[in-house]
């Protein structure tokens, strides 16, 4: 028994020593990065790769999630990344950026992601006109030779007495351009058609970096870059179809169920005519009349009897101790009924006749009620 153990055992080991050998000759150990998701700022902040490489090149940077000028404390030599639609800049703001670019500021904005409606007072100022066509920017990438693409949906044109006024203008003028940079007073400004090219998603492809660096790189002006990411709020009820959907749609259905529980039936619009039926009452006296007439009077009469019998021993157990004619004086004495009457009520005759029958129910039944 012991040497069965000893070569199981052996048996065992030999069979995981095989599959550990065959494992680890079949397969190779390698490191594969895989992307994690955004989180921190980069879950809220599109710029934040681009601020994190800025401040790798020594350029002081800050980030916020809106314009506030007076909180911003502009210098003339910095730098304004504007992510936030143009459109939503009111009068004052426009004037106010104007009046620091004109001081030596440099801003970089895109241009509103649609031609229609209004271009916003940033716009009508600088006399930019916003139109839609796609325009697609294609470089050879550096790494490998092979052609990085960069596309823009929407362009803008400018009258031609503006031209002069641009140091770089990428488009045409019939069809519109894409990217700007114009000067203003001592500083300067730069505009393209998006920005999606400095998004953190962006950054990594091929060609793109470089190609971003290009563009921004003549609006730094050795001050602080201010970069203005504008987190877009979604409205309350795309947020409640897109994220809201596991808490509404349960009570939904649990409030479409309780309504369907709580109305009405689909059916005729009038009520069922009520079919007849009988009372209970009539239900009995049927059944008597039935027994009556199938000569079954005295069963009819030992129930209401037994209930006499039984009313008079909780009351009176001696005068119930009585039987015949004792019994017929008694109770007529007690109840002050005429001894005729009462021996009709206890010792009936002729039960089938149906006034006689009636008569003795109705003086036994006043017997019992008023012993």
């Amino acid at each position: 028994m012991k040497q069965r153990v000893v070569l199981v055992g052996l048996a065992s080991a030999m069979l995981l020593a095989a599959l550990a050998a065959w494992w680890f000759t079949t397969f190779e150990r390698v490191e594969d990065d895989i992307p994690a998701p955004m989180h921190g700022e980069a879950r809220y902040n599109p710029f934040y790769a681009l601020k994190q490489t800025l401040k790798s090149r020594g350029i002081e940077v800050a980030a916020r999630a809106d314009l506030d000028l007076p909180a911003m404390q502009l210098a003339p030599d910095d730098t304004v990344l504007l992510g936030a639609d143009v459109r939503t800049l009111t009068h004052e703001q426009a004037s106010d950026l104007l009046a620091w670019i004109e001081t030596g500021g440099q801003l970089v904005f895109a241009l509103p992601q649609g031609d229609e409606g209004r271009a916003g007072e940033l716009l009508d100022a600088l006399g930019l006109s916003v139109v839609s066509g796609l325009h697609c920017l294609s470089w050879p990438a550096a790494h490998d030779g092979k052609a990085a693409q960069n596309c823009f949906r929407f362009r803008f044109r400018i009258d031609a007495q503006q031209v002069d006024a641009f140091d770089l203008l990428v488009g045409d003028a019939k069809d519109g351009y894409v990217i700007g940079r114009g000067t203003r007073g001592d500083g300067g400004w730069l505009v393209a058609g998006d920005l999606d090219f400095l998004h953190n998603d962006r950054l990594d492809d091929d060609g793109i970096a470089p190609f971003a660096w290009q563009v921004l790189a003549p609006a730094l002006s050795g001050g602080k870059v201010h970069i203005v990411y504008a987190v877009d709020v979604p409205p309350l009820y795309v947020l409640l179809v897109e994220r809201g959907w596991p808490a509404w749609l349960p009570a939904l259905l649990a409030l479409l169920a309780w309504l369907w529980a709580r109305s009405q039936r689909f059916g005729p619009l009038l009520p069922p005519i009520a079919t007849s039926r009988r009372a209970l009452r009539e239900h009995v006296a049927a059944s008597g009349e039935f027994l009556f007439r199938r000569g079954r009077a005295s069963a009819l009469y030992a129930p209401l009897r037994r209930s006499f019998d039984e009313r008079l021993r909780r009351d009176d157990p001696v005068l119930a101790a009585l039987d015949g004619e004792a019994l017929i004086a008694a109770v007529a004495a007690r109840c002050g009924r005429p001894l005729a009457e009462v021996r009709l009520a206890l010792e009936p005759r002729e039960l089938r006749r149906p006034e006689q029958f009636l008569a003795t129910i109705k003086l036994l039944n006043e017997l019992e009620t008023r012993p």
